[in-house]
């Protein structure tokens, strides 16, 4: 036996483990060598880079017509102004 391989336990979900032994069989090879393979370009793979963040302009725009905090003054500016309130 080689020493410098190491033995471990998996714990697959079914449907992963069928396709990898599919693939093994397809290509001739052992479901060691399938799953080893995998790893590694996993490993090697490199991560997505992340899109930059979006500055969005920002605007100010006044002091508030009323206070958001008192709902009876909201809804009474809506009907007075025609918006349909929605809750």
């Amino acid at each position: 036996m080689l020493t410098h391989m190491k033995r471990t336990t998996l714990l697959l979900d079914a449907g992963l483990y069928a396709d990898l032994k599919r693939r093994a069989a397809a290509e001739g090879r052992t479901l060691t060598d399938v799953v080893e393979r995998a790893l590694r370009l996993g490993l090697a793979a490199r991560a997505v880079p992340r899109r930059p963040r979006i500055t969005l302009p920002s605007y100010d725009l006044g002091p508030f017509l009323v206070s958001p905090a008192d709902r009876g003054e909201v809804r009474e500016t809506l009907r007075h102004h025609g918006t349909r309130e929605e809750e």
